[in-house]
C-alpha cells in the first residue's frame, strides 16, 4: 500500500487530499443548517432535552448508594465560627458592615482617627459599637417586627466602605425601616425591652420573650392603624424613661412595675403620652441625671436642657413643655439625650451633614425658646439630629485591639469558664 502511494502521481495526491476536505466541508455545512434548525423551532429543543434527559435516566437512574445520615455529636455550624471582637457599623440608612477590631488598632489615642466610611452625603453612622462575632443584633422596625441576626452574618467590609444594606440581610417588607438598633450577648442581659409608638403608647417586656429563631422576625408590638414603632431600649427596674413629642411636650416616669407592667409580646401596650391635636411622639430614651436633652427644630433652633429640670411624674400626660412651639421656628425633629462632650451631627434637607459639639450650645432651662444651632438657606429645612457615635466608638474599638480591656469576646468567655 505505501509503494501504491509512492507510485501515484503529485497531482492524483493534491486531487485526493482537496476532495477530503470538500466532504468535510459539506459535513460541516450540513450540522451548521440542523443547529440553525435547532434554535428556530423551540419544539425541537424541547425534543432533545427530552430525549437526554431520558438517556441520563436511564443512565444514571439507580437508587443511591450513599446515605445521607445527621451529624454525630453535637457540633453546629456556629462551633466552628471563632468568637472574636469585631466593629459593627450600620448607617441612618440601613447599610450594615462587620469590620476586625484590629483595623482600629493604629489610630493615635486623643487624634482625630482615620476616613471612616465612604456614604453618601446625607448619611450617617447611627451605631457603632464593639460586638463579638456571637452576639446578637437586634433591628426593630417601623412595623412594629423585630429580627435578629448574629455580628458575624453581617458582611465583612473595610474601614471605608459602606457595607451592604440590611433589606438584602433579613425579610423586610416593602417600606419597612430600622428604627431602633440594639447589641446583647443573651436574652438574660436586660430583665426589660421598652418600645414606643408614634401615637405615645409604650410597652415594657420581659427581653426573655423575644427569643426565637424565625427569619421572618418577630411582632414586637401590636401597631394600631396609622401608628409606627419609633424607639426601643433595654431598661432595667427603676430607670426612667423620657418622651418628648414633634410639638415640644416631655414627659419623664419610671419603668417600673407600678407605672410601668409588664406585658405579653404581641400586644400594644398602653397610652404613655397624650397630644393635643396632631402631634405625635417623636423620641424615646432613658435618661439619668447629669445628662443633657438636645432638642432641635426643623428651622434650624435647638437648646440643651439638664435632664434633672425634668421631674418624673405619672405616665399618660400631656407633660411638660420642653420647647415652645412656633410656626417659624417648626416642630422638633430630634430630641436626643447627650453629654457634654458629645458631638451632635444635624442633616438638612440639603443632603448636608453639620457637625456641632454640645458644649458649645448654652444650656438653657426647660421653658425658654432656645438658640438658632444651624444656620441654614432659604427653603432648607434640617431633617434630624443624631450623636455622633463612630470617634467614641473608635477609641472603644482601639482599647480592645492594644488589649487595653476585654472585648466582648473576652467577657463571654470568662463567663463561660466560671
Amino acid at each position: 500500500q505505501a509503494d501504491h502511494v509512492l507510485a501515484m502521481q503529485l497531482r492524483r495526491l493534491a486531487a485526493l487530499e482537496r476532495q477530503k476536505i470538500v466532504d468535510e466541508l459539506a459535513e460541516v455545512e450540513l450540522i451548521i443548517e440542523d443547529l440553525k434548525d435547532i434554535l428556530a423551532k423551540p419544539e425541537r429543543q424541547r425534543a432533545i432535552v427530552r430525549d437526554e434527559l431520558a438517556e441520563i435516566v436511564e443512565k444514571y437512574g439507580d437508587e443511591r448508594r450513599s446515605r445521607i445520615v445527621a451529624a454525630t455529636g453535637d457540633v453546629s455550624e456556629e462551633d466552628l465560627i471563632a468568637r472574636e471582637n469585631v466593629v459593627v457599623t450600620i448607617t441612618s440608612t440601613g447599610y450594615a458592615k462587620r469590620t476586625k477590631v484590629d483595623a482600629y488598632k493604629s489610630q493615635k489615642r486623643g487624634g482625630k482617627g482615620v476616613r471612616g466610611a465612604e456614604l453618601k452625603q446625607d448619611d450617617i453612622v447611627r451605631h457603632f459599637f464593639v460586638s463579638s462575632t456571637h452576639d446578637w443584633i437586634l433591628f426593630f422596625t417601623n412595623f412594629g417586627r423585630v429580627y435578629r441576626l448574629k455580628a458575624y452574618e453581617l458582611p465583612e467590609a473595610s474601614r471605608t466602605a459602606r457595607g451592604q444594606h440590611v433589606a438584602n440581610l433579613l425579610e423586610f417588607q416593602p417600606e419597612e425601616r430600622i428604627a431602633q438598633v440594639i447589641q446583647i450577648q443573651t436574652y438574660e442581659d436586660a430583665p426589660y425591652l421598652v418600645l414606643a409608638t408614634a401615637q405615645g403608647r409604650v410597652k415594657k417586656s420581659r427581653l426573655t420573650d423575644y427569643e426565637s429563631a424565625r427569619s421572618a422576625g418577630l411582632i414586637a408590638i401590636n401597631l394600631n392603624e396609622d401608628d409606627r414603632l419609633i424607639g426601643a431600649a433595654l431598661v432595667n427596674e427603676g430607670d426612667d424613661i423620657l418622651l418628648v413629642s414633634q410639638f415640644g411636650q416631655s414627659i419623664r416616669f419610671t419603668a417600673d412595675d407600678e407605672q410601668l407592667r409588664p406585658m405579653g409580646r404581641a400586644t400594644a401596650g398602653v397610652k404613655g403620652m397624650r397630644f393635643r391635636g396632631d402631634d405625635q411622639l417623636l423620641a424615646m430614651s432613658v435618661v439619668r441625671d447629669g445628662e443633657f436633652l438636645l432638642v432641635a427644630t426643623s428651622g434650624g433652633y435647638g437648646k440643651r436642657t439638664a435632664i434633672n429640670e425634668y421631674s418624673t411624674q405619672g405616665r399618660g400626660g400631656l407633660g411638660v413643655v420642653t420647647f415652645k412651639y412656633t410656626p417659624k421656628r417648626g416642630r422638633l425633629i430630634g430630641a436626643v439625650a447627650v453629654d457634654e462632650d458629645d458631638e451632635i451631627f444635624a442633616i438638612t434637607s440639603a443632603g448636608g451633614v453639620i457637625r456641632t459639639v454640645v458644649n458649645q450650645i448654652r444650656p438653657s432651662s426647660r421653658a425658654t425658646m432656645g438658640v438658632r444651632l444651624v444656620n441654614l438657606e432659604d427653603g432648607v429645612e434640617l431633617l434630624a439630629i443624631d450623636k455622633n457615635v463612630e470617634e467614641e466608638g473608635e477609641e472603644a474599638a482601639e482599647a480592645v485591639a492594644k488589649g487595653d480591656v476585654d472585648g466582648p469576646a473576652e467577657r463571654a468567655q470568662k463567663k463561660g469558664q466560671e
